[in-house]
């Protein structure tokens, strides 16, 4: 099942003096006059622990309502959330993604634009051969893949504007108003390069449905070759949703056609006469089986391997970048005004928090 991963956004900056370090939570030890001293390692690896201070900002300017908007998508702190941390350089044991479950060929690689990897399997590492290292998870652009600006975006049968305070992922959506003449898609206006024959790719779309009987939505995706020359479209699953449901993120994984370089994600419903409006959110098309949505320009890299890992092992990895650490808050946040029209926000205080 996809999911979004939600991000603390990059208007906030940090200032000096911020602390990193690292914590073994679940180290317990009994130093007793006599008998035996005890120790228990609930995870088995050191994780990462923040305290950051951010500078100030415009109370005015959209960061104030970036940074509320973040702690609305992470409940508060009850949901994890990510960090990319400020400063850049070779990390170790980097802890990529759940457990491996025997199916799965792509795991992420918490750094941004990872390079110089060395990746493990349960600490054996593997050669080049094994996998294929992906920079991004996302190979869209912020603004095909946010949804904060209908004019990046493209619909058949119907039309489409911004939807103010209706998201995700806490940036935007688009609201598509069907016509009730034919089926209604929509997709990011422009293709997107990089793509190559013979590959796996999985197109991610979230959907928000208005039609309280159901409506049937799907995602496909649509190859090109590198001079824009249409090749097929792979058609994802029907997939029935009501507005009862709430936001439904959607996924289609297919293999490439020969001669593609170029390809675009597509939502579509089948509710061809109808004309309630529905809203879409979080555009992807990622590398491989990885279904998680992530915005491009704050994404983690992604490992692809030449087969799955087998059930239970932990990948990890060292790599060089900024850590993009998927992390517990301390819950609920303030802010206070330091200046005129300027605003500053108390400490982000994190841990590491890894897929299990």
């Amino acid at each position: 099942m996809a999911d979004i991963a939600h991000t603390v956004p990059t208007s906030v900056a940090y200032l000096d003096g911020s602390n990193f370090g690292l914590t073994r939570p679940g180290i317990q030890v009994t130093p007793f006059a006599s008998g035996r001293i005890l120790s228990r390692d609930w995870t088995g690896r050191n994780l990462r622990q923040l305290d950051l201070s951010p500078a100030l900002f415009e109370s005015t300017a959209d960061t104030l309502e970036e940074w509320e908007t973040f702690w609305h998508q992470i409940d508060g702190g009850a949901a994890c959330g990510y960090i990319v941390e400020p400063n850049s350089g070779t990390h170790r044991d980097l802890i990529c993604g759940a457990l491996a479950d025997g199916t799965q060929t792509t795991f992420p690689l918490p750094a941004l634009s990872p390079s110089s990897a060395t990746v493990f399997d349960d600490g054996v590492p593997q050669g080049a051969a094994a996998y294929t290292l992906h920079s991004a998870a996302n190979l869209l652009t912020d603004a095909h893949a946010s949804c904060y600006d209908a004019d990046d975006y493209t619909v058949s049968n119907g039309t489409v504007v911004d939807a103010l305070g209706i998201s995700l992922d806490g940036i935007g959506s688009i609201r598509v108003n069907p016509d009730g003449l034919a089926d209604p898609t929509i997709r990011p206006s422009g293709l997107t390069s990089g793509f190559s024959a013979s590959e796996e790719y999985t197109g991610i779309v979230a959907c928000l449905c208005t039609n309280a009987d159901s409506a049937d939505y799907r995602v496909n995706i649509a190859w090109y070759e590198s001079d824009d020359s249409y090749i097929s479209t792979t058609v994802g699953s029907l997939v029935a949703i009501t507005a009862a449901d709430g936001w439904t993120v959607l996924s289609t994984t297919a293999t490439s056609p020969d001669l593609t370089a170029k390809a675009n994600v597509v939502l579509t419903t089948t509710d061809t006469t109808g004309t309630e409006p529905f809203y879409a959110d979080c555009f992807a098309l990622n590398p491989g089986d990885y279904t998680r949505w992530h915005l491009p320009s704050q994404c983690p890299g992604v490992i692809e391997f030449a087969s799955a890992p087998s059930s239970g092992a932990r990948i990890t990895a060292t790599a060089t970048g900024k850590r993009v650490t998927r992390c517990r808050f301390e819950p609920g946040t303030r802010w206070s005004l330091s200046a005129v029209g300027h605003a500053s926000a108390r400490s982000i205080v994190a841990t590491e928090w890894p897929e299990f």
